[in-house]
């Protein structure tokens, strides 16, 4: 509601107008919910949905923090794409034509990537003065951050313009892992599949472990940069 009916829509309204739209959009997609589960077959065709529609998104919510240009819009545009992608596939299993779940998170992927693209460089930009305080706030790393960088004030040579992105990466694939495994563990042991359940659990546990070491790296350097950049 807040970030995109009230931004984009309509933001000098009531707040009683605000909660009655809420309250509409619940019920909303309460009745929509209640349609898709006609069409699924079982838990793991809901599953395989909620996969498919995440997996549109995920690479947008990454790529975010390492490009200005990515913004509220390009979220927008890839809710939307997503959703609908995995809509189609949807009926399309439905009436007998079946995609493996592999090549359905491919095809949702590239659609979707190429829709939010479109729109970081179509749809309308974030202000400068926006960004400038999003960066100073935030500090975000990376080349894709050297424009605003710019307009800060901030030279290239700056300890606070560099980033270690590889380690960046290694804490995401590591809560990721943390996420999926711990997931999958708590089902396998539900259902009583030990072996399985085992080693996902240690999957958890290994990359809990890799993703507090990465953090308080992470920390460490941002700490040492910004001491840097306060010498005189």
């Amino acid at each position: 509601m807040n970030d995109f009916y009230r931004r984009f829509v309509k933001s000098d309204a009531h707040e009683r107008h605000y909660v009655l739209a809420g309250r509409l959009a619940t019920v909303l997609l309460f009745a929509f919910s209640c349609a898709v589960v006609f069409l699924l077959d079982s838990a793991k065709g809901a599953f395989d949905l909620v996969l498919q529609i995440g997996a549109g998104t995920g690479p947008l919510y990454l790529v975010r923090w390492f490009w200005w240009r990515v913004n509220a819009w390009c979220e927008v545009v890839a809710m939307a794409s997503s959703f609908v992608v995995s809509a189609v596939f949807l009926v399309l299993s439905h009436r007998g034509t079946v995609f493996s779940t592999h090549v359905a998170l491919v095809i949702t992927v590239f659609v979707t990537t190429s829709a939010w693209m479109a729109a970081a460089f179509l749809a309308p930009q974030t202000s400068d003065e926006v960004l400038v305080r999003f960066y100073e706030r935030v500090r975000p790393f990376g080349p894709g951050w050297a424009r605003v960088r710019k307009l800060a004030g901030i030279p290239a040579d700056d300890p606070r313009a560099r980033g270690n992105i590889p380690l960046a990466l290694c804490g995401w694939v590591s809560g990721c892992v943390l996420v999926w495994s711990s997931l999958f563990s708590v089902g396998n042991w539900l259902y009583g599949r030990t072996f399985y359940a085992t080693i996902m659990t240690a999957c958890a546990l290994a990359s809990g472990l890799v993703l507090i070491t990465v953090v308080r790296r992470l920390w460490a350097e941002t700490s040492h940069d910004e001491g840097a950049a306060a010498e005189p």
